[in-house]
């Protein structure tokens, strides 16, 4: 059974107002399931709706592309798209699949005045990450004093109203290299890697609960 109450405040509990503002999870064709709060629910659903767009264009084309390498009697990968980034002006969004009906969607702020035509990025079932993990040039300056201050990890209070459980953690210094790595690595590297912990959580918890997304999606409770 999945609480949508209970997701939504464990979503609220990860939000950064600047790194990552806005914590979604929704259905492929545009349903809202949980999200972050306060919000404006006419953006939010616009948000939505491009992602779904964006989402069933890329999993369409790699259909199609399978099943023409299957007609011309060659195999075909099975691969799965797992996550997409989309990089605009005034945001970046980072769209990581749950399961088959489920995406979770990291909305992450961008420097002021940052200027970049739209630009998707898909991956699919082991095609490498995006952003890579090596130094590029993109400005961080305006986000660095907040980003040095805010691993990105999860906090770990589930949204099954379980106890909190704690992750282990590394010597201060091995902590103080990775968010220093981090920052150089810029902004968007670290709201891929909160993306990532967050995705992985949410999953472990489904599994552990044997939750899966029911294929009609006005019935999240199964």
């Amino acid at each position: 059974m999945l609480n949508t109450v209970k997701l939504s405040e464990f979503l609220n509990l990860n939000v950064d107002q600047k790194l990552y503002p806005r914590l979604i999870v929704m259905t492929p064709n545009g349903t809202l399931m949980s999200y972050t709060t306060p919000t404006d629910i006419r953006e939010l659903r616009d948000q939505a709706a491009l992602i779904s767009m964006c989402w069933n264009d890329y999993t369409k084309a790699a259909k199609e592309k399978a099943h023409s390498i299957s007609m011309e009697g060659e195999s075909s990968d099975s691969r799965k798209l797992e996550t997409l980034t989309i990089e605009f002006d005034s945001a970046n969004i980072i769209v990581r699949s749950l399961q088959k009906k489920l995406l979770l969607v990291l909305v992450g702020g961008v420097p002021p005045k940052r200027q970049r035509e739209f630009k998707a990025t898909s991956e699919f079932t082991g095609d490498p990450r995006y952003p890579p993990e090596e130094l590029h040039q993109e400005t961080t300056e305006p986000l660095q004093e907040r980003a040095s201050t805010s691993a990105p990890e999860i906090s770990t209070q589930d949204f099954k109203g379980a106890a909190p459980s704690s992750l282990p953690t590394g010597s201060s210094a091995i902590e103080m290299n990775e968010k220093q790595k981090d920052i150089k690595l810029g902004i968007l590297h670290i709201q891929r890697k909160k993306a990532d912990a967050l995705a992985a959580y949410i999953t472990g918890e489904f599994n552990k609960a044997d939750f899966v997304m029911p294929d009609d999606a006005s019935n999240p409770f199964g």
